[in-house]
């Protein structure tokens, strides 16, 4: 699918045999990239990325900390695409610089080919035109795909889920991605109940995934806020949690619950965008006036 408005039209939240058929065209991928690669040169990527971590190490959750700290809020995780077919990654750079400049605490950015022909690219380009920490956004299924955001400066990965990388994948993911620097939350594919939770919690997963790609999407009024606050009330004592919202009003509500990040999904930002230029900045001072403090 070519970059752009047909791009935004992908599933980013799919069920069934949409996901299946997304999984399978993602595992090609990473098939034809490992092939490629070949295992000598895939083991020496791993163990170099391992012996020269990130620095800072674990930028997201050290940013958690410190505005948790600072001013009672979650921090606002601002959702980046191409924006349009001929847009360039550069030019998604340069919507990052100003997401940034408007008071994004950090960014992730879809880089999966249902949304650019250019992921990577657009990756790199993000990371170089801003300061705060930048999250791939795409389906994790292989530790090289993290070896991969690390090279392009990338602070952490979202997209690993627990469902679809097994019992024991998504913790192996998670646990290499914390021994090169990166934060790598972990989503269930249908989580409706602490058991999943407390598999990860044994496994080692520090920072849980909620309402980001699959596994809540019921249209039920409610619904999806009533699960992700039964979700956090579950997490394990000291976990990090980075929740998806797509208005004010479920931004409010996951902070309310204790959610410690909010990944603002494209939708509520392009509602904010269609209201003038400086939209997305006056979005995030009313989610910061909204969400600071305990109350």
């Amino acid at each position: 699918m070519p970059a752009g408005d047909e791009e935004k039209g992908a599933p980013l939240n799919p069920s069934g045999n949409q996901l299946s058929a997304i999984i399978r065209r993602k595992q090609q991928q990473i098939e034809n990239q490992l092939k490629e690669l070949g295992m000598d040169a895939l083991q020496e990527r791993l163990e170099d990325a391992a012996e020269t971590p990130a620095k800072p190490p674990y930028r997201l959750a050290r940013l958690v900390q410190d505005i948790r700290l600072r001013t009672g809020r979650p921090v606002m995780v601002l959702e980046i695409v191409k924006p349009s077919p001929s847009s360039t990654s550069e030019d998604v750079g340069a919507l990052a610089a100003q997401y940034a400049g408007w008071g994004a605490d950090a960014l992730a950015v879809l880089t999966d080919l249902d949304y650019t022909s250019t992921g990577y690219a657009d990756m790199v380009a993000v990371c170089r035109a801003t300061n705060v920490p930048v999250l791939q956004r795409d389906w994790i299924l292989h530790p090289l795909q993290v070896v991969e955001a690390k090279e392009a400066g990338a602070a952490g990965v979202l997209g690993a889920i627990a469902n679809v990388c097994g019992p024991r994948g998504a913790p192996v993911l998670s646990s290499y991605a914390a021994a090169i620097g990166l934060d790598c939350p972990v989503e269930g594919l249908q989580v409706v109940n602490k058991n999943e939770v407390e598999a990860m919690d044994a496994g080692g997963v520090p920072f849980y995934a909620i309402n980001l790609a699959v596994g809540i999407s019921l249209a039920i009024p409610g619904f999806q806020t009533d699960m992700a606050k039964r979700l956090l009330y579950a997490l394990p004592q000291g976990a990090s949690s980075i929740v998806g919202v797509k208005s004010i009003q479920e931004a409010v509500r996951a902070h309310a619950e204790g959610a410690d990040v909010l990944l603002l999904r494209r939708e509520m930002l392009e509602e904010a965008e269609s209201q003038g230029q400086q939209g997305v900045e006056r979005l995030l001072e009313q989610l910061r006036d909204a969400t600071s403090g305990d109350d």
